[in-house]
């Protein structure tokens, strides 16, 4: 087993990751905690588009610390074979609902290697909400110690697709 790493997920709607004064709130506190060790670098699932930075990487430039982005692009998603079923999610424009998909597994296992290739220190992890628990759930089975955050101006209903 590998050696035990700490992880801050930190679940939210990614319309909160590029603008939101509140979400660099509770990140920005989270990065000063005295709960947290050392925070190492903040991780996250987050649609990069030209010239828009996420929150989370405008707060890691200011505290010096490394930012990645955890989510396969578009070329991993077509080489694992999934990325015609991530490109169609059911109910993708559905107020308060989301689907949760098989191909989501891949997703977030590829997450779990490039986290633990790349951590150190605490890592703060902020992914969309319908990969919360299971992102939590993955670490914990893999040893690693993992606190809970989430931010969310309303909490979706999760369905299986």
């Amino acid at each position: 087993m590998e050696n035990s790493l700490n992880f801050v997920v930190v679940g939210t709607d990614h319309r909160f990751q590029e603008n939101s004064p509140e979400l660099e709130a509770i990140l920005r506190s989270l990065a000063r905690s005295r709960f947290i060790p050392t925070l190492g670098a903040f991780a996250e699932e987050y649609l990069e588009r030209l010239g828009a930075e996420s929150v989370a990487q405008r707060l890691a430039k200011q505290l010096q610390i490394p930012w990645f982005n955890i989510d396969m692009t578009a070329s991993e998603r077509s080489e694992a074979g999934i990325y015609q079923a991530q490109s169609s999610r059911p109910g993708m424009f559905q107020a308060n609902i989301t689907y949760r998909i098989p191909s989501d597994e891949v997703r977030e296992d590829a997450w779990l290697g490039k986290l633990v290739t790349n951590a150190s220190g605490t890592m703060i992890v902020i992914c969309g909400y319908l990969h919360f628990d299971s992102l939590t759930n993955k670490l914990r089975a893999r040893g690693h110690m993992v606190d809970q955050r989430v931010f969310l101006e309303t909490v979706p209903e999760i369905r299986k697709a």
